[in-house]
Parts: C-alpha cells; structure tokens; sequence
C-alpha cells in the first residue's frame, strides 16, 4: 500500500516533453486530452474493481497510468502502479483502498493540470 502520494505532477517532465518535441502547445493539447478521458478511465477502473477481474482491472489500471506517467502525473502513475501490483497479487482485499488512491490521485492530478493549463504552474 502506498503510504503517501508522491508529487502530484512533475512540471519539469511536462517541460522536458515539450523541449523534446519542440511545442509546448501540443503538450497542453496532450494535458487536456488527458483531462477529457479521465472520467471514463475512472469508471473502467471503478468497473473493473466491481466485477473482480483480476486482469480487466491490470488492464485498465495501465491504460490511465501509461499516459499519466507520459504527462508527468506521478500521483495517478504511482497509484495505478500499485493497483496493477495488487490485482496480479490477488491482494483482492485492498482493491477497494486502492481504488480510493487511484481516485484522490486523479483529483488532485485535475487541479494540478488544470493549474499548468492556465499557465498557474
């Protein structure tokens, strides 16, 4: 169980992938595609939990933290991780706690973004 969330988002990987592709605008328009899908990514997890699919919920977890981990959401990243890590442990007891991570790590993971879209961070 992961004792902590780590920082929320990683500005500087935002920057850095923004330096590596040359456009920053393309990077917000990658925060903001992000932002648009993580509802439904949430409620595939919330979904995949539910139904106690060991691999539907590895499945969906990784689908919301690849590109969390692309973008710099190191909260949702580190939370998706550790609920991928429990579904293939068949830590089926915790699902519900981590899915309380993975859900307070996207909304913090919101506000942060949001804040880097409107040129706050």
């Amino acid at each position: 169980m992961t004792e902590h969330l780590p920082v929320v988002l990683d500005v500087s990987r935002l920057t850095s992938l923004a330096d590596e592709i040359g456009d920053k605008g393309l990077v917000m328009e990658a925060v903001q595609a992000f932002l648009d899908e993580l509802p439904g990514r949430l409620v595939a997890i919330r979904d995949a939990v539910a139904e106690g699919d060991p691999e539907k919920i590895r499945s969906v977890a990784h689908a919301l933290g690849s590109p969390a981990a692309m973008l710099g959401a190191t909260a949702v990243s580190v939370s998706t991780r550790e609920m991928q890590r429990a579904a293939m442990s068949d830590e089926a007891e915790d699902m519900d706690e981590r899915l309380t991570e993975v859900e307070t790590a996207s909304r913090l993971s919101v506000a942060a973004m949001t804040d880097y879209l409107n040129g706050g961070i």
